[in-house]
């Protein structure tokens, strides 16, 4: 096949997986599950994918913004099939308890992040 050809072609197909984007959605939004303990919620979100540099968490005391990039195909391969989304996403999360502004911590591990928030009202259980 002949370069002008296969340029276009694979234009095309960009312009098919841009359709797709758009029909599905938009870009993805990573889901997300918030855990309680006694003490602490726990925030935790599907990032495979992401590098670790890539995300940012912000905690304004009523919600938390998770930001980040899933990257695109790598440039020296070209894309035959796609399911999984790619580019920045951002979400909002509001916090079902109060929590403690700022006591966020974060860990990533095997594609999830999860970040642990001390409560405000503790629960603590006795005996």
């Amino acid at each position: 096949m002949d370069k002008p050809v296969l340029a276009r072609l694979q234009k095309v197909m960009q312009l098919r997986e841009e359709v797709e984007t758009l029909a599905s959605g938009g870009p993805f939004a990573p889901d997300a599950d918030w855990l309680s303990s006694g003490t602490h919620l726990t925030l935790m979100v599907d990032v495979p994918g992401c590098a670790p540099e890539s995300l940012a968490l912000e905690d304004d005391g009523e919600a938390v913004t998770l930001s980040g990039e899933r990257g695109a195909v790598p440039e020296d391969q070209e894309s035959l099939h796609r399911e999984r989304r790619t580019g920045r996403f951002s979400r909002r999360l509001s916090f079902p308890e109060p929590v403690v502004a700022q006591s966020g911590e974060a860990s990533l591990v095997s594609g999830v992040l999860s970040v642990r928030f001390e409560k405000v009202n503790k629960t603590i259980e006795a005996e």
